[in-house]
């Protein structure tokens, strides 16, 4: 099959088609002024002019500034907050928009941003006639920037992490290296402002000369059985995901399995699983529902990165069974990863954790511990990165760059991990954890029981510290239920909740809201924004798409 480049329900262009709809936009940006180090922001829609237009300001030899599209006209809306925030923060002049030019520079001169904005769909149509100068590539070194990508935040403002080429190149190489990315077929319904859809999946195919598909984000959310139909009419060899997504898709197609006739899986080689906390039977389960439509057994990869790193971190090598420790529960709160004993097993309310792999090419990983000293095998610390992938600059909100590493020369990540037997564990973040008598709980782990506890109704949990007491914090959990629930069913679930996470963690739930599936806070890569939760409850500015259920019944005590 060709190597094509396209979006769903969009043209699809081969490379040398992409590469004149690419040097149309340089040439355009070349003319509205754009010299080599300019950043410029580009809406990234779900479109093949889309494509075209990262692209083409890459060639430019100017910076590449993602940002999701507002979906609100309205100046004070959040998404259009967002991304004035953004082009400030970035110091652009020039944007590359979705939608109508003038509408978006309107809305950007409101907020005191004078920018000139073009649309992508006029620098497409250029490419599409062959229109525009002839446009040589400008020289590029390789410790220039390339790419600005800013974190999705929670309650602070999104800080920018600045890419070279170099991080870029060594870092797409070593994972398309990792996962055998090479002259294969990607699919992707991942935004294209978030990394794992720009550099992991877009990218990554570019450069390891392959077809790419991409998907709407919300096609997926609102239908995520067109993800792997996708994946089987394509093709697909690689593609990746949120672990919350393969939940998604499991659910769906429990529902509706008359929708699985015909699939053919049998091409996925990769399916990178990442940027949030992987319980080790979802992988499993993802496997066993898909295995009869061709899906071989450890095609799913889990792993670990950050936009710091460009991507990725650490992960596994494809069709490699993963690694699941059984952590002990209280050396793990003690600061120690280490497996339960077998005499012990079922005993003690166990830990799962999956393993994300070795360090990629080019990075390295080093556990530290507070103190800053070196963590030995097993002891639990924060994960630094180093090496040709870690950027070396932070852009603020109010523009300066800020060195991104430390005094030891490496980026704290804020991530709590082990590394045992050579195997990176990722256990939680720093400033999410939950203290409570001495303990240190991740709240991955609280929220693993809590879905355990209804496994059919809850769809995702979030469990929050609020620092209410200067001793201890208080854990609150928010539910996502999958369908309509009474006020009777809510009391009930709480309760089960409640019990389960007394019984495995010996700590009491403050408080328990429920909501429909949707009401969490997430980033665009799918992370639950805890933080954001802990600070509405703080401030008393919950939204109304929550329920807090009343205390323990009377019937459980």
């Amino acid at each position: 099959m060709s190597r094509t480049v396209g979006a769903a329900e969009d043209v699809r262009l081969t490379y040398p088609e992409l590469w004149t709809g690419a040097a149309a936009c340089a040439a355009r940006l070349r003319r509205e002024g754009v010299e080599p180090g300019a950043r410029v922001v580009v809406e990234t829609g779900t479109s093949t002019a889309v494509l075209c237009a990262a692209l083409g300001v890459l060639a430019a030899g100017a910076v590449l500034v993602p940002v999701a599209p507002a979906t609100s006209a309205r100046p004070d809306s959040t998404d259009n907050r967002r991304v004035t925030g953004i082009v400030r923060s970035s110091g652009a002049r020039h944007y590359l928009t979705c939608g109508d030019a003038g509408a978006r520079a309107d809305l950007l001169a409101t907020a005191g941003l004078r920018l000139t904005v073009v649309s992508v769909d006029d620098v497409a149509a250029e490419g599409a006639r062959g229109a525009g100068d002839p446009y040589p590539l400008p020289p590029v070194l390789p410790e220039q920037p390339a790419l600005l990508q800013f974190s999705s935040g929670s309650l602070a403002a999104p800080k920018g992490i600045l890419l070279s080429h170099r991080n870029l190149v060594v870092n797409v190489w070593a994972f398309l290296r990792r996962i055998g990315l090479v002259a294969g077929r990607g699919v992707t319904w991942l935004p294209l402002s978030h990394d794992m859809g720009l550099i992991g999946s877009f990218l990554g195919c570019l450069y390891g000369g392959s077809a790419f598909h991409a998907l709407a984000p919300g096609m997926f959310v609102r239908d995520p059985l067109r993800w792997v139909e996708a994946m089987s009419a394509f093709g697909a060899t690689h593609s990746s995901g949120p672990p919350f997504a393969l939940d998604l898709t499991i659910r769906r197609a429990e529902r509706d399995p008359a929708r699985l006739a015909g699939l053919d899986l049998s091409a996925l080689q990769a399916l990178v699983v990442g940027s949030e906390r992987i319980p080790p039977q979802l992988c499993d389960r993802f496997e066993a529902v898909f295995a009869p439509y061709g899906l071989r057994r450890h095609t799913l990869l889990p792993g670990y990165g950050l936009a710091e790193n460009c991507l990725a971190v650490t992960l596994r090598r494809p069709l490699t069974p993963s690694a699941v420790l059984v952590a002990d529960p209280e050396r793990l709160e003690a600061g120690r990863l280490t497996e339960v004993p077998a005499a012990a097993s079922g005993q003690v309310p166990a830990r799962p954790l999956i393993g994300h792999g070795t360090p990629l090419e080019g990075t390295e990983v080093r556990i530290v511990t507070a103190d800053g000293s070196p963590a030995r095998p097993g002891e639990v610390g924060e994960i630094r990165i180093g090496g040709a992938s870690a950027c070396a600059w932070i852009v603020g909100s109010d523009g300066r760059r800020v060195p991104a590493r430390g005094p030891d020369g490496l980026v704290p990540t804020g991530d709590l991990g082990a590394f045992v037997d050579g195997e990176l564990y990722v256990v939680g973040r720093i400033k999410e954890v939950i203290k409570h008598a001495g303990r240190t709980i991740a709240p991955a782990d609280v929220e693993q029981t809590a879905l355990a506890a209804e496994p059919a109704l809850l769809g995702a949990a979030a469990a929050v510290a609020v620092a209410r007491r200067e001793t201890a914090d208080d854990l609150v959990l928010f539910l996502e239920v999958v369908r309509t629930t009474g006020q009777d069913e809510q009391a009930r679930l709480a309760d089960t909740v409640r019990l389960a996470v007394l019984r495995d963690f010996g700590l009491p739930v403050q408080e328990i809201y429920v909501g429909r599936r949707g009401a969490l806070p997430r980033t665009t890569s799918g992370k639950v924004r805890r933080l954001q939760l802990a600070e509405e409850l703080r401030t008393d500015r919950l939204g109304r798409c929550w329920n807090r259920t009343a205390e323990l019944t009377a019937v459980s005590r």
